[in-house]
Parts: C-alpha cells; structure tokens; sequence
C-alpha cells in the first residue's frame, strides 16, 4: 500500500515539473484555415476598360480559385459589347459569383440588370434597385417601348415603320439573353422579360418577393454569413457553400485602369477634345511655340479614347466645327460680328447635342453638364475672338523694326554709281547696288536687303508726281 502511496506522489511531482517547464499551461487548438472570399466591385457605367480590369481579376481566380467571388454592383448601364465580356467571365468562372447590388442607393440598372440576373446567386442592399433593361436603337432617341394600351409582353411598338423590324430584332434578342440568364440561374424569367419590353423597375424588397434575388444583406460579411451553408445548383450539379470562417479581399482597380475609365467619362472627353482643338489654334497663330501644338495633339488622341466609346452625335461634333469656323472667318474678314455671334451659338448647340441617348449608354447624361459647357463656350469664344485675332492681326501686319522694314523706303545717292555706291536712308549711310545707273542726287527705292547691302533701284520722276 506504502509503495503506491509513493508512486503516486512521484508522478504528480513529476507532472508538475513537466508543465513548468513547458510553459505552464498546455497549448490552445489552432483554428482551421480561412476561406478566401474576393469582392470585385462593378461601379459607375460599363466600359470596356472596366471590363478589361474584371477580365484580369476572373483570370487570376483561374490560377488561383477563392472560395466565392462577390460581384459589388453599382451602375447605370453601358456597352452592350463590355456587359457581354463580364457575363462571359461570370458563366465561366471556377467557384460561384455572388451579384451583390450595394451599399444603399446603388442600382442595378441597364447592363447591370442582366450582369446580375447572370450571376448564381443575387442578392440586394436595402434601398437599392434594379430593372430597366429597355434596348434603344444605336442612333435613336426614344427607347423600344410597347404601345400604352398593350400589355408587357406584346410585340414591341418601333419608333419609324422602315426601322420597325431591325428594332423588334433588338428587343427580341435582349428578351433571349436575359430569359437565357433567368432560367439558367433558376429565377424570375417573366419579370426579367418586363424589364426589357416595359424598362421596369423593382426595389429591393420587391426583387425578393418576386425571386429576382436571392436573399437581402446591409452588407459583404452579413451576406457570407447568411449564404454559409446554402445549398443550389452551380453548372448543373447541387452545391453546398462553406465559408466560415473567411476572409475578404476588395479588388481595386490600378491607377491606369481608373485612368483609362476616366478618359471615357463624357465631361472629361469633351474638354479633352476641345481643349486639344484650341491648342492647335493656338499653334497655327504662333508657329514655333511647339508646345501648344504638341499639347493639343495629345488631347485630341486621349479624347479620341473616350469618343470611340461614347456615343458621340455627329450633327453635333459638326456643330461645333462649324461655330469653331465661322469664329476663325469673323477674325480673318471681319463681319462686324455677325460670323461671330453665329459661330457661338453653333458652338454651343452643338455642344449641347454633342452625345446621342443609346442603349450602350442608358443612364448617361445625353450632353455634358451645363456649367462646363458654358464655361467651355465662354472660353473657346474669347480666345478665338480676342487672342487669336489679335495675334492674327499682329502676324499680318508690315513689319516697322529692322531690316525687313527698310523694303520699300525711299534713300537719296550720295554719288553716281552703276554697281556699287553709297545712299542715305533715314539718316544713316547705306551701301547699294543698282542693276541701272544712278545719278548723284537722284532718289532711289530699297527693293530688298543683301546682308549689309541694300538693292535699289531709281525713283522715276513719273513715280514722284
């Protein structure tokens, strides 16, 4: 009994040294390892440099595939050719897409209707929207709308009877696109088919109740809590998401990307173009500054990145080279202002018509805004009115300093001379060379300069008279 006693008060010594020395206290479980969750945020209009940057974040998913990628959406529409480009990323990315429309106010609208309806799952932020998808004919001005009196799903009213049928194609393959996406995805394919034939629009709650989203979230990490756990289908098979616990990464774009996604903002394109427009003025007034020439032409190139992309009027751009021309023939010919005046209001017509309204661009203002265009106006008209006619004037003008201003006056010979001698001009002794023979006294003109030597010839008596 005594050697039992002993062996137990051996051992409990024995593990007390054990867990002094190994820090005193035994180690905690680690926790397992999180899963990735990637958020590419889609904001402002859909361009092809937005879409170029989603293309580069869907390829690095395929070389290394998070867990989930969240899609943040925010938009008022854009090309239909970059909608197309993100859709095909979305449908052939490696794990799940959520479209997320958020944070409060934002809106799925346009092109971000059917980015949305393309996404597995879909979800909305209170106070946000989504909905008119309604196509309008490239170079039109009213949208593909059915008549009042039909119901949604009737055939779609055109805007002219000779471009009824080609705008009924538009409608009707924008009805298959976003039919195709619904019920790939398994949601509301009725509604997704109003919203391109009447623009209809729903709130978030509204979405939800009608199975156009999935679920509603304030937010990224309410959402992945939410949807940890859900089963649906991906490509055709039953899934199961787990996700917690996870960790986020917001994809942000580069600096040449905001870049390239600035050039296509209409305000900054316009200024660009007519900025680029006036340095070139400005060059063509003062040859040899150099730098207002190359300035403008580098405007007028990163311009032309942005009017590639918008929809640009050509009864506009028209426009405001003409009020831009008349302007320059009020400076060379003066009409007491009348070619002026006209020039100005056809600069600021055309600016106001400088964008068309099309489906590419629904939701984007149809002309800059009217601050930058009258500020624009005021400008372009001073300076082609008041400095350029200024300068013009100046460049024209005889020259009255230095030796191209002695061409043309009259001198006196100091004596007779065939090919060489001495005149006075303007108080000064000159000397000269006469092709004809010139007599002492007589008057002679000075035709041009010869280095120091002027080229006279005599002043006819018939002339003095």
């Amino acid at each position: 009994m005594r050697r039992w006693f002993f062996l137990g008060v051996f051992l409990l010594i024995f593990s007390g040294m054990s867990v002094r020395l190994s820090g005193g206290s035994p180690r905690l479980p680690e926790p397992g390892p999180k899963h990735p969750v990637w958020v590419f945020p889609l904001s402002g209009p859909v361009t092809p440099p937005m879409a170029r940057t989603l293309h580069r974040w869907f390829a690095r998913a395929h070389r290394s595939p998070p867990a989930l990628i969240v899609l943040e959406i925010d938009t008022p529409g854009g090309l239909a050719e970059a909608m197309r480009s993100i859709i095909r990323d979305i449908l052939s990315a490696p794990v799940p897409v959520v479209g997320f429309v958020s944070p409060g106010g934002a809106r799925a609208a346009s092109a971000g209707t059917y980015i949305l309806y393309a996404c597995p799952l879909a979800a909305m932020s209170e106070g946000t929207n989504v909905g008119s998808a309604t196509p309008i004919p490239i170079g039109g001005d009213m949208p593909l709308l059915p008549s009042p009196s039909a119901p949604p799903s009737s055939p779609v009213r055109s805007p002219s009877s000779s471009g009824g049928a080609e705008d009924q194609k538009i409608v009707n393959d924008a009805v298959a696109a976003i039919r195709s996406l619904a019920e790939l995805n398994g949601r509301n394919a009725d509604w997704a088919e109003k919203a391109v034939r009447s623009a209809a629009n729903l709130s978030a709650r509204e979405a939800l109740k009608n199975h156009v989203v999935n679920l509603l979230a304030p937010d990224v990490g309410h959402l992945l809590r939410t949807i940890h756990g859900m089963a649906f289908r991906f490509r055709g098979r039953e899934i199961v998401l787990d996700l917690l616990p996870y960790e986020i990464r917001t994809f942000r774009p580069d600096r040449a990307d905001r870049w390239l996604e600035a050039l296509a903002h209409p305000d900054l394109a316009y200024f660009f173009f007519l900025a680029g427009i006036a340095g070139l003025a400005f060059e063509f007034s003062h040859p040899g500054l150099v730098l207002p020439g190359v300035a403008g032409l580098a405007l007028l190139i990163l311009s032309s990145f942005g009017l590639m992309i918008l929809p640009v009027n050509l009864a506009g751009l028209l426009l405001i080279f003409l009020g831009i021309s008349l302007m320059i023939a009020e400076i060379a010919i003066g009409a007491f202002g009348v070619l002026g005046f006209s020039g100005i209001a056809s600069f600021l017509l055309g600016s106001l018509f400088f964008y068309r309204p099309s489906p590419r661009w629904t939701g984007i203002p149809s002309h800059p805004g009217y601050l930058l265009i009258v500020s624009v106006t005021l400008v372009v008209s001073g300076l082609f009115l008041g400095v350029l006619r200024m300068a013009l004037k100046a460049r024209f003008r005889p020259a009255i300093t230095g030796k191209a201003a002695l061409v043309g006056e009259t001198g006196k010979a100091l004596e007779p001379f065939r090919e060489r001698g001495r005149i006075r001009l303007h108080s000064e002794i000159w000397w000269a060379t006469s092709p004809v023979p010139v007599s002492e006294g007589q008057d002679v003109r000075v035709q041009e300069i010869s280095g120091l030597t002027l080229v006279v010839e005599p002043v006819l008596k018939e002339e003095k008279e």
